[in-house]
């Protein structure tokens, strides 16, 4: 009766957004792809799939396409021929997905979780195993997949108290639905507690650390060779170089940030700046939609400034570079004196502060981690990163290990090591992918 009701009510939900979603692709002359795929209307054929074992990675957004990509590094590692699927909610993820991935897997949107359509999408692409990423738990996917004799995988799963205490007034249901997966990799002991509260059997569970931590694909600060990546045509190497930065030239790179954090960072820049009379700022707004908001900003004090992609053919002349397309921020941080992640300042959860950690750099992030809480508990304990809970903290804090080199070295030293400590997770999660995996060919 649970599964008929959210089903109602999903089916409602598609009737009045659908028609929004067709208006939102005339006004913005957006292709009907989106569409097609959330419906399951499209044609496996397109797609020259090489092997019968399929393996379907489905993902929410941009974070969860990282976990994706860095699954999908150590299946290639490994002899298993399998074609690889990987899905998302968001726009945005599909985006990045194929930016980065595109070449080596088959991208799609997620379908719908309707019954008809759930299955449709299952006949179309025919998986091998269905792994669902962090917290994409959807319902009729899990229990049509099981059905169908697709064994279904939770990897990297983590719940915030918040969507602990959620699922906790639906427990019987959620008991249902958890009872469809073969086995689980949690990214903390305290993850799979809050599993096993929710029915999912404890010897289903394992530990395994967080994937999203595993960075070996980004070129080593030490390494004298530049990135050999290139991201949505834009060669990070050249722009790198055009950014003509001087030695002992301070560089505050502020990642990921959300609305009300750039007026924040520009506060600290102006401050910054009368210490610091050379510093560059590099902004990387989490949301590409945000530019022209955040361009704004820019205008409105007589900043001036340079998006990243008009860097390409020619050097820096501004003082404030916009980041201005995905894939750049994890090798920006290279050349970060300060690094600050955003969504932290704001209540959106913070993100990856191991992405400026891995260079030595160790991160400033506001009060806001509670997507990356086991990350922060770890930087506070080990003083290799700092809470800040305003602009006129990270100004003080900046200028504080300005005087205090020494100490700030040893923190970049402690932050590297905990991102060194914290690979492998990827790795054994993909052991767990090939234990539950019977090749077919």
């Amino acid at each position: 009766m649970l599964y008929t009701l959210y089903s109602s009510v999903g089916v409602v939900l598609a009737l009045v957004s659908l028609p929004l979603f067709v208006l939102y692709c005339l006004i913005t002359k957006k292709t009907f792809v989106s569409i097609q795929q959330r419906f399951g209307f499209f044609d496996s054929d397109q797609f020259n799939w090489q092997h019968k074992t399929r393996i379907w990675l489905h993902a929410a957004s941009v974070g969860e396409v990282q976990v994706a990509k860095a699954l999908i590094t150590e299946l290639k590692k490994t002899d298993l021929r399998a074609d690889i699927i990987v899905s998302t909610m968001t726009e945005q993820g599909q985006v990045i997905a194929n930016q980065q991935l595109g070449n080596q897997v088959v991208c799609l949107y997620a379908p719908l979780d309707l019954p008809w359509i759930v299955k449709r999408f299952i006949r179309v692409i025919r998986p091998t195993i269905y792994v669902c990423l962090e917290t994409e738990l959807w319902p009729n996917m899990l229990r049509i997949a099981h059905t169908q004799g697709v064994k279904s995988l939770l990897l990297n799963g983590r719940l915030s108290d918040r969507s602990f205490s959620h699922y906790k007034f639906l427990a019987g249901f959620m008991k249902q639905v958890l009872s469809h997966l073969s086995s689980a990799a949690t990214i903390s002991s305290n993850d799979k507690l809050k599993y096993v509260a929710l029915g999912l059997p404890p010897e289903k569970i394992i530990v395994c650390g967080n994937a999203k931590y595993d960075l070996d694909n980004y070129f080593s600060r030490q390494n004298s060779n530049l990135p050999k990546e290139t991201f949505d045509g834009k060669d990070i190497r050249g722009i790198i170089h055009n950014l003509g930065i001087r030695q002992g030239q301070k560089v505050l790179v502020a990642g990921s940030t959300h609305n009300g954090e750039e007026e924040a960072l520009l506060q600290a820049h102006l401050a910054l700046r009368i210490k610091f009379p050379d510093l560059i700022t590099i902004i990387a707004p989490r949301h590409l939609n945000r530019l022209a908001g955040v361009e704004a900003i820019l205008k409105a004090q007589s900043l001036k400034y340079q998006k990243l992609s008009e860097i390409r053919g020619s050097k820096r002349t501004a003082e404030i570079v916009l980041v201005d397309f995905m894939g750049a921020l994890a090798n920006l941080y290279s050349v970060a004196s300060f690094a600050f992640c955003g969504g932290s300042l704001v209540d959106r959860g913070g993100h990856n502060i191991m992405e400026a950690a891995i260079w030595g750099v160790p991160p400033f992030y506001g009060p806001h981690m509670k997507d990356f809480s086991d990350a922060a508990q770890i930087f506070n304990k080990k003083k290799a990163g700092f809470q800040i809970d305003s602009a006129n903290e990270l100004i003080e804090k900046i200028i504080y290990f300005n005087a205090h080199h020494n100490e700030y070295i040893l923190a970049g030293k402690a932050a590297k090591d905990i991102a060194q400590s914290q690979q492998g997770a990827a790795h054994r999660q993909v052991k767990l992918i090939l234990q539950n995996l019977i090749p077919q060919d």
